[in-house]
């Protein structure tokens, strides 16, 4: 007991910190919480798991590419799903419970490779930094993403720091992980491929390295039997993409003209400096990057090396993709950033303190707001469950065995799977989505009102035509709902 409160007593910061991302993570997340279409098609993915046992061998589907993922992130949020009464606020639970565990694992992290110091700076950047605690208040693969890039570059450090395979295998387990939590990790490639040379040239390493390869194939041995199965889908999707796909080509010229967007994206962007081009994101990108740049003329140290390697490569490499990027896909850069912002401004603690001091109070002004609008929104979830519970209301009433549902907003999710999803929960049996045709009767959704439904051009409608509004309903708190019959 006594051992405990001295650790308590040491790492007293640290706790508050986390105390304090935990309260910025779990404040209203339910009155909050978004659910849209993936959080939709996830929980009927866990529905079908718990109440069918139908365990899938495929996760995700990303929106750009139109690849899948493996299926790893179903099977670690499925028993928050249980655990929450069937509901896929657990899910919301366990994903900002991993946001706040990354703040004392990058604290700690930070800690051996620099010092506490620089510790205490990186983590209380990260605590308060508006996108990782917005990117961390909702269930969605891509969330976790930098607790396992922390894993990543911990195990390879860890590995040539003591020469220990079991860290080596570290790195391989949250790999594997983040592969399956968003292949925007492959920007982390560069970085990973040098870590793998330096394990290469040490003899105890090198006889691991076969081992390593092997642990992140079992980890996606579902994702390749369903490739074998469905004929390489993925693989022959990817060639295409990158081979046909605009988002793929390679113009070195353009590709080096748009490092400086992308390292404003990377550095100014996650340090919540605004998410589109501005005085503040481009100048502070600017000095970041020349303090990164002046500290390799001066000797840097191995731990310096790593992490702003890890940040550099992965700029260099994500200026070879072509359309926006928003915050979550550069997830697995969010450690990276926030330690060297700590070690930064460590620095000018030395030499610039009021400098620092001003660079921390326009942090704190920057993101304070879009913290309190985070935590004071109102999100979707309860009013989609409220719009399901009314639409099954409505087909109990009427008996209806072929109806089917569809959503008209700025998501484009014409499948309404969160909706789908919350009257699949209560019982209903909507047509799947691609049974349109079939649907005698269609609940169109929207937030918006609707004065000519019929004539909404998407196929969800279309294939039910010729076709009357036989009702409709408009609710001030929730989605308005008009019900389409086939004539």
């Amino acid at each position: 007991m006594e051992k405990i409160k001295i650790f308590l007593y040491q790492h007293r910061f640290i706790l508050l910190l986390t105390l304090i991302g935990a309260f910025l993570r779990f404040y209203r997340l339910e009155a909050t919480l978004q659910f849209l279409g993936d959080q939709g098609r996830d929980a009927l993915v866990w529905k079908k798991m718990l109440f069918d046992h139908d365990l899938p061998f495929i996760g995700p589907i990303t929106s750009v590419g139109g690849f899948f993922l493996g299926p790893l992130y179903y099977y670690l949020m499925a028993p928050f799903y249980w655990i929450f009464g069937n509901s896929p606020i657990g899910p919301a639970y366990a994903t900002a419970l991993i946001g706040v565990l990354t703040i004392p694992a990058l604290f700690f992290f930070t800690k051996q490779l620099f010092s506490v110091a620089v510790a205490k700076l990186a983590a209380f950047l990260y605590t308060f930094g508006a996108i990782p605690v917005t990117e961390t208040r909702s269930a969605w693969n891509p969330n976790p993403m930098p607790l396992a890039a922390l894993g990543i570059v911990y195990g390879f450090y860890q590995a040539q720091k003591t020469k220990q395979i079991k860290w080596l295998y570290l790195s391989a387990l949250s790999l594997g992980i983040a592969l399956q939590l968003h292949y925007m990790i492959v920007f982390l490639s560069p970085f990973i491929l040098w870590q793998l040379f330096l394990a290469f040239k040490q003899p105890r390493l090198r006889r691991a390295l076969l081992a390593w390869f092997c642990l992140i194939i079992l980890l996606m041995l579902p994702l390749i039997l369903f490739e074998i199965k469905n004929h390489f889908l993925n693989t022959l999707g990817l060639y295409k993409f990158l081979t046909q796909h605009r988002y793929g080509s390679i113009n070195l010229s353009q590709n080096i003209y748009n490092l400086r967007g992308r390292s404003e994206e990377a550095i100014g962007m996650l340090l919540g400096f605004g998410r589109q081009t501005n005085f503040f994101r481009t100048w502070l990108s600017r000095l970041f990057l020349l303090g990164i740049f002046i500290t390799w003329f001066k000797k840097p140290t191995k731990e310096f090396k790593l992490v702003s390697l890890w940040l550099l490569l992965s700029i260099a490499a994500v200026a070879f993709y072509k359309e926006n990027i928003p915050p979550y896909y550069l997830a697995f850069l969010f450690p990276a950033v926030f330690i060297l912002g700590g070690w930064l401004l460590n620095k000018l603690a030395k030499r610039l303190l009021i400098f620092r001091w001003l660079l921390v109070i326009l942090f704190i002004i920057l993101n304070a707001p879009v913290l309190y609008q985070t935590l004071t929104s109102t999100g979707n979830f309860k009013s989609a469950e409220t719009t399901g519970r009314f639409i099954i209301k409505d087909v109990g009433v009427h008996n209806y065995q072929n109806y089917n549902l569809t959503l008209l907003d700025d998501t484009h999710d014409y499948k309404a799977m969160a909706f789908r999803y919350f009257v699949e929960r209560f019982g209903g049996q909507p047509l799947g989505i691609a049974d349109y045709p079939q649907a005698q009767v269609l609940y169109v959704i929207s937030p918006y009102r609707q004065t000519d439904v019929l004539n909404e051009p998407i196929w969800e409608i279309t294939s039910l035509l010729p076709a009357i509004v036989s009702a409709q309903w408009q609710f001030p708190a929730s989605e308005n709902i008009y019900k389409i019959e086939r004539l």
